[in-house]
């Protein structure tokens, strides 16, 4: 392995940026310098080895090699050179020497593309308080209170309930509301005059 030819892939080869097939490309030339010696000579990996480095099929291998070839960027080595480490002429990969040579400072910011969003609108930030003096919020600012008016609430008081009169729907454990009677069987309830919380006064007696 030679970690020159692997830094020039990664930081110097003139590989277009703007071809689909740049990734490829830029793989299979690792694979390459994984192979030379350190001036990015006499790289032999079978075809076989590229594409399980890559991920690659042999036949898009074969295309990245023609094409590097093409950009110069990779040159027939010395075949006597591969003969000699492989005697079988019919196991004999193609050789490749690197074009160590060809430098151009490569680009390996991150993609250039629409900015992130603010960090305080990613999920998980706070989110701005919702309420009437928000600044989306039309018209005249109310009070942020507004929900918890003292209208909407009824008036709390400090002395217990007396217990149900026995003399209306309210069982022991009813809740107040259900402290009613019928006049009649034609009307509707009406709150107890003796336990109803709103027939007693705050010293707990009917009023």
């Amino acid at each position: 392995m030679s970690i020159e030819a692997i830094n020039w892939v990664l930081t110097a080869a003139p590989i277009p940026r703007d071809r689909r097939d740049a990734s490829s490309l830029a793989v299979v030339l690792v694979g390459l310098a994984n192979h030379a010696d350190p001036d990015g000579r006499n790289a032999f990996p079978s075809l076989a080895r590229l594409s399980r480095y890559t991920r690659l099929s042999e036949r898009s291998v074969r295309y990245a090699l023609r094409t590097l070839e093409d950009l110069k960027l990779i040159r027939p080595s010395d075949p006597v050179i591969v003969a000699a480490y492989v005697k079988r002429a019919d196991r004999r990969p193609n050789g490749y020497d690197l074009a160590l040579n060809r430098t151009e400072p490569v680009d390996n910011s991150p993609y250039q593309g629409q900015p992130l969003p603010p960090v305080t609108s990613h999920e998980g930030q706070s989110r701005p308080e919702r309420g009437a003096n928000s600044v989306s919020t039309r018209g005249k600012a109310c009070p942020r209170n507004i929900l918890n008016h003292p209208e909407n609430h009824p008036p709390r008081s400090d002395s217990p309930l007396p217990p149900p009169c026995g003399q209306c729907d309210a069982r022991p454990h009813d809740p107040p509301a259900a402290r009613l009677i019928w006049p009649n069987d034609d009307s509707n309830p009406i709150p107890c005059p003796r336990c109803h919380p709103k027939s007693i006064d705050p010293n707990g007696r009917a009023r």
